[in-house]
């Protein structure tokens, strides 16, 4: 309804009304209920069933197997991969979004990989030129604590009328620059896994070697939100202080990897968004497609 009236107040002026101002790349459950005709809100998921139990209201859900495609890349099939650019456009229009749309992206907010998808797809946004988005800090728990209610009714989507804008290659390292940055001391790899993983352990089924890319720093994504049941992010202070225990040099170019480049969404957001690093580039072929090829080297040995 509000969205309608300030349609029509628009043509009946004759004036474009401002478009909403958002606070930053977070915002709280408080500013979501102020703002919530203005928005669209996208509730990615993995457990899509879980949308029925309760949502925002006008929500609409994202399943996080949409998000990531499959391609053929140099007789390699990697899977997991960020769309191409159709495929975004499609995907955008089919959950309602125009390019003057303001996105509030939210997540069940109960565990740390509940919010890297909707990190993921925040990766997603930028990587094609869309800026008019932000996470909703602590996800739908947030909203609960704001004193709002979530609800059961699934509204229809309407779909938008998205066009795709240019890709950001800066945003996106390739496996050719991962293997030059092993030999450059001006570019930190992190591996943004789970220490059993990064350490050789256990590995996931799509990954075909255990341990790590040699000389990479490990820094765990749980580490980025570590409560459960209202996972929010920290401030600047708090992984200013966890790079530092870390070992971890961020004052040059860094390059992130996790097992299939999804966790590590998460982590460019703290380094991109949160603390302002430049120079952050994603893995988005991460150790799938590294792996994938016996010349690239994998250890267990720590970095020293």
């Amino acid at each position: 309804m509000m969205k309608l009236l300030l349609s029509m107040l628009s043509l009946l002026y004759g004036t474009q009304l401002a478009a909403l101002e958002l606070p930053g790349p977070l915002v709280k459950g408080e500013w979501l209920a102020n703002n919530i005709d203005e928005v669209v809100v996208l509730d990615v998921r993995k457990n899509i069933e879980s949308f029925a139990d309760g949502h925002i209201p006008g929500a609409i859900l994202v399943d996080v197997k949409e998000i990531r495609i499959e391609r053929d890349i140099n007789d390699r099939n990697i899977t997991r991969m960020r769309p191409d650019p159709a495929s975004f456009e499609k995907f955008m229009r089919a959950h309602g979004i125009n390019n003057d749309s303001t996105v509030v992206l939210t997540h069940r907010g109960k565990t740390s990989g509940q919010v890297t998808g909707a990190a993921r797809l925040y990766w997603h946004m930028k990587y094609f030129g869309f800026d008019r988005v932000t996470l909703l800090d602590g996800g739908n728990p947030s909203w609960v604590a704001s004193l709002e209610d979530l609800v059961t009714e699934v509204d229809t989507v309407t779909p938008g009328n998205y066009v795709v804008g240019d890709e950001k290659p800066d945003m996106v390292a390739t496996m050719e620059q991962v293997r030059a940055a092993m030999q450059d001391n001006a570019v930190t790899l992190i591996d943004t896994r789970e220490l059993r993983y990064h350490v050789g352990l256990e590995k996931k089924d799509y990954v075909y070697a255990h341990g790590h890319i040699p000389g990479s720093r490990n820094m765990p994504y749980k580490f980025l939100n570590p409560m459960k049941g209202g996972n929010r992010y920290f401030d600047r202070e708090y992984y200013l202080g966890l790079l530092d225990s870390l070992r971890i040099d961020t004052g040059d170019s860094l390059i992130l990897y996790c097992n299939s480049g999804y966790e590590a969404s998460s982590a460019w957001f703290v380094l991109r968004e949160i603390l302002g690093k430049q120079d952050v580039k994603l893995y988005d072929g991460s150790l799938h497609q590294w792996t994938q090829y016996e010349t690239n080297p994998m250890t267990t040995r720590l970095a020293d």
